[in-house]
């Protein structure tokens, strides 16, 4: 599969989600299985699952710090708000 213009071509195979549909952990390996919406056509929408992500204890560490970082940076940009108005209850 190509890459859209601009960003690097790889050779792995592309996995869309729109939900994580289960974790575990398991022989010291982190697996998060992922799901889509996806749509006949007739138009009916159902999750189907997508794949699945393998992370060793190191590459999910990575990964942590790879989603923090673009998760300041969106609400840097004001795209997302981590700290709620008020708190419920």
């Amino acid at each position: 599969m190509s890459s859209p213009p601009g960003l690097p071509e790889f050779d792995l195979p592309m996995i869309f989600a729109d939900k994580v549909a289960g974790l575990g952990f398991q022989s010291g390996v982190f697996r998060v299985a992922l799901a889509a919406n996806v749509s006949n056509a007739v138009g009916v929408t159902e999750v189907v699952k997508s794949g699945f992500l393998i992370l060793s204890p190191e590459g999910m560490l990575e990964l942590r710090s790879q989603v923090d970082q673009l998760l300041g940076e969106l609400e840097r940009r004001g795209l997302m708000n981590l700290k709620p108005d008020k708190l419920d209850g």
